[in-house]
């Protein structure tokens, strides 16, 4: 019986042992089985140069095209303010009236003395005159001539200051009104009624905005490709793609000593006076010469953590390379480096794609590959 036991437990081991050989084997082959490659169906597109216009882009400030300053030029009580933040002005509108009692009574008083020193001129006038034949007759002395002629002198003088003293009168009058010197509107107004004021004492601007400038700065490497006359258009967020036109009309001969830029002054229209001092813009400035750039598909440009990258094409392969890019030209993107002419890049399911995956190309672009 025993024997028996142990004819048949020997055979029972090998074929337990055989099973766990034949089983390892079974998974150590489906281990090292390759995994199954993902090939993506690309289409592809030559980087290549277009001639474009030259075009430079800033982002600045606009700023009035005129700004007056509107100060007191007389001292007085202010009896009233005839405009307000906003208001559209024109050249010689009254803004501010003064209390005028006072200057309209210096201006009579100035007057008075002026018809006295007039009449006092020509009593010494005539009596110059009887003087100067009584002593050509040699009835009087030299001494009573030349106190004659002094005389007259003396009341030329008196007459002349009171005629100015009628003048700087009226003027003080006149000053008692305060008009705008231009056209425009009405900003940073301060002035009260019932406000004293002092000579130079600031009450308000008036800027001209019919039209604009837009300040920017200019770097010395651009500095070449800017000049006055050349055309510039400008547009602000606030109003979408409506675009403002405009040239390049002042360009600072000296340079900022700390930013070392030109400040350079774009004067824009302002057609409905859009456009307000203290907007930021941005604007675009045409030399009109014609440039080679290399541009590549918009679609074929992905952006990641704020750098640009494309998909170059190369064999079955898909190869990530960054670039720096320019301006957007129709329905391309200007490469300034990165990639050069020729190179295929992936127009199609970019953003499926990784570093070095497998690609094929559609069928109406093998051939080109």
């Amino acid at each position: 019986m025993e024997y028996k036991w142990k004819f048949w437990l020997i055979p029972l081991i090998l074929i337990v042992i055989l099973g766990f050989i034949v089983s390892k084997n079974i998974l150590n082959k489906r281990s090292i089985q390759p995994p199954e490659v993902h090939i993506q169906t690309v289409k592809v597109k030559a980087a290549e140069k277009v001639k474009k216009e030259d075009i430079l882009e800033y982002t600045g400030s606009i700023e009035a095209f005129d700004e007056a300053l509107i100060s007191a030029r007389v001292p007085g009580r202010v009896s009233r303010v005839l405009a307000d933040n906003g208001g559209a002005v024109v050249a010689g509108q009254p803004l501010v009236m003064l209390e005028d009692q006072d200057y309209v009574i210096g201006l009579a008083a100035s007057e008075a003395a002026l018809k006295k020193a007039e009449v006092n001129l020509a009593g010494m006038r005539a009596n110059f005159k009887r003087m100067q034949e009584l002593y050509d007759s040699k009835v009087v002395s030299r001494k009573d001539f030349e106190d004659a002629e002094n005389g007259l002198k003396a009341a030329e003088a008196d007459a002349e200051a009171a005629a100015s003293g009628v003048a700087a009168a009226r003027e003080a009058l006149r000053n008692a009104t305060i008009v705008s010197p231009i056209s425009g509107f009405v900003a940073g107004r301060s002035v009260t009624t019932g406000q004293v004021l002092s000579p130079g004492e600031p009450l308000m601007t008036v800027q001209d905005i019919s039209n604009v400038y837009m300040v920017i700065h200019v770097e010395q490497k651009n500095l070449a490709r800017v000049k006055t006359g050349q055309k510039a258009e400008a547009t602000v967020d606030a109003f979408g793609d409506l675009k403002f036109a405009g040239h390049v009309e002042i360009i600072n001969p000296a340079a900022d000593k700390s930013a070392r830029v030109f400040e350079t002054k774009i004067r824009l229209s302002n057609p409905g006076h859009l456009l307000k001092p203290g907007m930021y813009a941005g604007v675009e400035i045409r030399s009109g010469e014609a440039e080679e750039v290399l541009v590549v598909p918009q679609n074929a440009v992905i952006s990641v953590e704020g750098l640009y990258f494309v998909f170059i094409a190369e064999g079955d392969l898909a190869r990530r390379q960054q670039v720096e890019i320019g301006r957007v030209i129709d329905q391309s993107v200007e490469i300034k480096s990165g990639i050069t002419e020729g190179q295929l890049v992936i127009v199609s399911n970019v953003n499926k794609l990784k570093d070095q995956d497998r690609i094929t190309f559609a069928d109406s672009q093998q051939q080109e590959a």
